[in-house]
């Protein structure tokens, strides 16, 4: 069958149609690939906010009748008011930050590293001391865990990828605590990419640190027994929700948000969450902002039960989940914010080779910037050499680059530990 391209109105675009070019750059668009068939009704919404007009490959036969299409006018969509709280105004207005431009980053990685190190280290003391007193039947001090969580505000404003390496290169020592650690540096990210004020974000990442404050109320054993839980000790590690309210109704001056999100963080967009099975707009933002975190973390974890998944893996999976679990949009801003192979992932190439991620090219997720550590044989490098490839030859200004990603590894594959390369 014979196929033209047209220029059509994306108000007048439909389901099925191939979308194979855009009136901006695609590097612009939170869109993974150049060139795609639309099928959600999110990817048709997306492509109204952010063009004028889209280019589409159709059959010769359906040509008249999107240009018919085409001449009408394009529905007039009045803005959502603002509203005063940020986590509200976003909740009211989240799809016009799907086009928006991130901010650039005042710190290299490289700088950052060391500073971000100390900072990280001290948080986890903090949580670490915090978490024991809780174990030992004690209650919340909330005060120094919001110190510690101030300063990863300010390195997550400097750079955005030092905390979140440091975060993937957590060990197996105590899963609740490390978990608790990067819950709240990848809300942190989450909550700077979506524009979010200091103190926002203070909040936010305290109440990722506190997600599960409610398992130091459960038995060690429970915790750290082999093999998938039982559906009665299911039950049990789901109490950890209610454990974690009373913990914070009895510390003094806890922001509600950050009890929101404790109460909230199971809940699932269907209704299949827990403790309250709430279903959609019921759940609040920053409880949706905290259920995506706290899973995306889970996943990436080495747990009693299960084994880690690789970033891509997990970044594949919240995509799934999108529209079921999770917002869609949401899942799509979270994606942008870390990465589809954030800084400190390891990944092969399609030629073999090795390497560990080290940057990031914001609206072309599948192009990092990689430290090659393997060559094609899985030998040593005798040098580390770094590519973006966005920019190296044969990829740049190329829709089918001749150098991608492969796959996605896990922390460990072929021996290599990301750390010891550049931490």
């Amino acid at each position: 069958m014979s196929t033209v391209v047209i220029e059509v109105s994306p108000e007048h675009l439909t389901t099925g149609l191939y979308v194979c070019g855009l009136d901006r750059p695609w590097e612009e668009t939170p869109f993974l690939f150049q060139g795609f068939t639309i099928e959600s009704d999110d990817e048709l919404r997306m492509l109204r906010r952010l063009c004028k007009m889209v280019f589409v490959e159709v059959s010769v036969e359906d040509v008249e009748e999107l240009k018919s299409a085409g001449r009408k006018s394009p529905a007039i969509v009045a803005p959502a008011p603002e509203a005063p709280d940020p986590l509200a105004q976003l909740s009211t207005n989240l799809t016009a930050l799907a086009d928006k431009v991130p901010l650039k980053d005042s710190t290299s990685l490289e700088t950052e590293l060391t500073k971000a190190k100390n900072i990280f280290d001290e948080a986890k003391r903090a949580v670490s001391n915090v978490f024991e007193h809780l174990r030992r039947g004690g209650g919340l001090d909330v005060p120094d865990l919001q110190a510690a969580v101030g300063s990863m505000v300010d390195s997550v404003f400097r750079n955005r990828d030092a905390m979140g390496w440091l975060a993937s290169m957590k060990n197996k020592d105590d899963y609740l605590y490390n978990h608790s650690l990067a819950a709240a540096v990848w809300a942190l990210a989450f909550g700077r990419h979506l524009g979010l004020d200091k103190e926002t974000l203070k909040v936010v990442g305290t109440g990722a640190m506190l997600l599960d404050l409610g398992k130091t109320r459960l038995k060690t054993e429970l915790l750290k027994r082999p093999g998938k839980p039982s559906e009665a000790e299911w039950q049990m590690i789901r109490a950890h929700v209610d454990h974690g309210v009373k913990i914070l109704e009895a510390a003094p001056n806890v922001d509600k948000r950050i009890m929101t999100m404790i109460v909230t963080h199971h809940e699932r967009l269907d209704g299949t969450g827990y403790p309250n099975n709430l279903k959609g707009e019921e759940i609040p933002l920053i409880g949706r902002i905290a259920a995506i975190v706290d899973c995306y973390d889970a996943m990436i974890s080495e747990r009693i039960y299960a084994r880690a998944k690789s970033t891509f893996d997990a970044v594949r999976e919240l995509k799934r989940l999108g529209g079921i679990a999770f917002p869609s949009e949401l899942v799509e801003l979270f994606i942008q914010a870390v990465g589809v192979f954030p800084t400190g992932t390891l990944v092969e190439l399609n030629t073999g080779e090795v390497g560990v991620v080290v940057g990031q090219n914001r609206y072309r997720r599948l192009r990092p910037e990689v430290m090659l550590i393997l060559d094609a044989h899985k030998k040593v490098r005798d040098e580390f050499t770094t590519i973006n490839l966005l920019t190296c030859e044969g990829n740049i200004g190329k829709k089918e680059p001749t150098l991608w990603i492969a796959n996605g590894l896990e922390r460990g594959a072929h021996g290599i530990d990301p750390s010891e390369y550049f931490v």
